[in-house]
């Protein structure tokens, strides 16, 4: 997808500020990070799908959002979407919240010893998203160009790149391919790092034309340098 939240290279942003190593800022934001990792071992919606959800919300919205804010927008459109909750609840939920004096009040305790058990493994467990490998395409060495295409849904293939030529410098075997998991399919594909001159991807203005960028990148985003784009 070509929406706001690809804004690696996007002019007029500077740099990422980093203010601070708090996890979080508000009381509400562990709440929604507890929600997130408890819905997630359920099986309601995968991560692509969550990423998915954040990308689509308006782009005057996104940017006026906090990280988590983005991940509760995430969260109530995917549960409405698989039919866990309607838009009409949450947003009875929200009106009964405001009318709280203390709105954490409206976060009522729930003992759900199986649950807890099923998100404390969850944590626990090594996240592995690795798949059986087949026959890449690419080997180290080998001289890719990024494909110049701009699919409708989710992508974890940054706008930076497209139309770059670089280098595979690892090849590692077949992972989740995130723009299919987005659409809830099953699929499989090679993933690679590659390498990018700084020159190559931000031309004559690069701050520091010397350096290597490396962008980890599923096969179906690459072709061989030497072919015409499609």
């Amino acid at each position: 997808m070509n929406g706001i939240h690809d804004m690696g290279g996007m002019h007029g942003f500077g740099t990422v500020p980093v203010d601070d190593d708090a996890q979080f800022h508000a009381d509400w934001e562990r709440v929604v990070y507890a929600l997130v990792r408890a819905i997630r071992p359920q099986e309601i919606y995968n991560i692509d799908e969550s990423r998915y959800g954040i990308e689509r919300m308006a782009p005057a919205d996104y940017l006026a959002a906090t990280y988590f804010e983005r991940w509760l927008a995430s969260l109530e459109r995917n549960l409405v979407e698989t039919g866990q909750l309607t838009a009409d609840e949450i947003e009875d939920a929200h009106r009964r919240a405001r009318d709280l004096e203390n709105p954490a009040e409206f976060v009522t305790e729930r003992r759900d010893p199986d649950l807890a058990d099923r998100v404390r493994d969850v944590f626990e467990q090594p996240a592995s998203f690795d798949r059986p490998d087949d026959d890449p395409q690419f080997a180290e060495g080998d001289a890719v160009c990024v494909r110049n295409d701009h699919p409708e849904g989710h992508t974890r293939c940054p706008r930076y790149v497209r139309r770059t030529t670089g280098e595979i410098r690892d090849v590692h075997g077949n992972y989740v391919f995130p723009d299919a998991s987005a659409r809830g399919e099953e699929r499989d594909e090679p993933l690679y790092t590659v390498a990018f001159d700084a020159e190559e991807v931000w031309g004559a203005d690069a701050e520091h034309p010397d350096d290597t960028i490396h962008v980890d990148l599923w096969e179906p985003y690459l072709r061989p340098a030497e072919e015409t784009d499609d």
